[in-house]
């Protein structure tokens, strides 16, 4: 099963794609959050023929949905209406996916340009781990 995970951030959406079956994950370049955002994430799952997007949750250190995971719900939602059918959308715990990101990009000038993408991946390498 080919997977889209997404990070949703109010600038940039980070995007990674993986495979199940491959267990293989790769960062794909960030999208500016800006008009025009869902159609380029539908060409990105036309195009790899993806099955499930995975969109990360920012759910707060104890758990509970603050503004943000409000944001991006409303962000699904849109999303979700669009998605050809057969793709399906689930949410991701994405807690402290960007730390870890930093620390793959430890040293890295590009690390603002790399974060949200490998948070994504991030949020895919958990996901396999947890199949």
């Amino acid at each position: 099963m080919k997977v889209l995970a997404i990070d949703w951030g109010t600038k940039k959406i980070g995007l990674a794609l993986g495979d199940t079956s491959l267990k293989l994950a790769v960062p794909l370049k960030p999208l500016a959050n800006r008009e025009g955002v869902y159609s380029s994430i539908l060409s990105v799952i036309q195009e790899y023929g993806v099955n499930l997007v995975l969109l990360g949750l920012p759910l707060t250190p104890s758990g509970k949905e603050g503004q943000r995971a409000l944001e991006v719900r409303k962000f699904a939602k849109e999303l979700e209406s669009m998605l050809p059918e057969g793709v399906s959308l689930d949410f991701w715990d994405e807690r402290y996916t960007t730390e870890e990101a930093l620390r793959l990009v430890e040293g890295s000038r590009k690390k603002k340009e790399l974060k949200d993408s490998l948070s994504a991946y991030v949020m895919l390498i958990e996901f396999f781990d947890s199949l």
